[in-house]
């Protein structure tokens, strides 16, 4: 049998269905990454420069100085002290030098010498053993003391204790300046023309000690110290001299000496013209200074360059060759 089959026309197209629901939103997505900076900016324009100062004057040229010109030191118009005694020296040296502005010469008597046994300053002083021993200084118009202030100030140690000359301008039964003596371990006396003398009593001395004697005549009184307290004036009195008489240290009178020092001295120094303590004080902790050194001066000076110094006043008087020349005191009147 045969089976035809036979297809018929397509039918019409059915109507679309209605849209389904929308569906829900998504979640936020995560944050991009930061963008890169953007390019720099460019820098600003360099302000103006300022304009260069005026240059300052140029100093004047410095005066040349002289491969070989000598440089010397004069001491000049100065008397005020008149004796300086260090005692420094080889221990049994009778060579006693004087410091002062015009040097004197020293002449040891018996068995007076120099000794580093003791000393208070440096390293010796001036023994004596009692026994005849003193050293005299010749006569000189800046050892006159009358009518001018002074001070005699002095360091001694004591072997023995009693009458002892210390220090004097005194010719025995003819004239006695002025002298310096101990008395006791209690008492101290400066005698003078008048023969009335000034005592000082005093805290009582020991021997072995160092002791600062000072004697200060201030407006024509003296006064005793010691170890720089004032025991003693001021006292008015009355200071001769005698043009024969010598200086003596360690005895009393060059002429006919007696009470000799049993123990040493240093550093003695006679000023003259000044009143160097008027009131309690400290006595020095180191020798005196020369009174004829000299500080660091300029190797290059004009004359009249004043330096002022703890060892005076210099003055060049002369620029070619150097000159300096020294005062104790500001000159009214320079001699060049």
């Amino acid at each position: 049998m045969i089976n035809l089959n036979v297809t018929g026309p397509q039918g019409a197209q059915g109507a679309s269905g209605s849209q389904g629901v929308q569906g829900a939103q998504g979640t936020q997505g995560a944050n991009g990454a930061a963008g890169s900076n953007g390019a720099q900016g460019h820098q600003g324009y360099i302000g103006t420069s300022g304009s260069v100062g005026t240059q300052g004057f140029q100093g004047s040229t410095g005066n040349s100085g002289s491969d070989s010109a000598p440089v010397t030191y004069e001491t000049i118009g100065d008397s005020s002290v008149s004796l300086l005694l260090h005692m420094e020296g080889a221990n049994d040296s009778t060579t006693f030098t004087d410091n002062s502005y015009s040097p004197k010469t020293v002449t040891a008597f018996g068995n007076a010498k120099v000794s580093t046994s003791a000393s208070k300053f440096g390293s010796s002083a001036a023994a004596f053993d009692g026994t005849g021993d003193y050293l005299r200084v010749p006569y000189s118009a800046d050892l006159n003391l009358a009518s001018t202030d002074f001070t005699i100030e002095f360091w001694v140690n004591f072997n023995v204790l009693g009458v002892i000359g210390l220090f004097s301008k005194h010719t025995s039964g003819t004239a006695l300046d002025y002298e310096i003596a101990l008395i006791n371990s209690t008492t101290i006396r400066f005698n003078k023309s008048n023969l009335t003398p000034i005592d000082a009593t005093v805290p009582a001395l020991s021997t072995g000690t160092w002791y600062h004697m000072a004697f200060v005549s201030s407006g024509g009184s003296v006064s005793i110290y010691l170890n720089g307290t004032r025991y003693a004036g001021p006292t008015a009195a009355t200071i001769g001299n005698s043009v024969t008489s010598y200086i003596v240290i360690g005895a009393s009178s060059w002429n006919s000496p007696t009470a000799f020092l049993n123990g040493y001295m240093d550093e003695i120094r006679l000023t003259k013209g000044t009143a160097r303590y008027t009131s309690n004080f400290t006595p020095s902790a180191s020798a005196f200074s020369n009174a004829n050194e000299y500080g660091s001066l300029p190797a290059i000076a004009s004359v009249g360059q004043t330096v002022y110094s703890s060892a005076g006043i210099y003055v060049c008087s002369s620029a070619s060759p150097l000159v300096w020349k020294k005062y104790a005191v500001s000159p009214s009147t320079i001699t060049l």
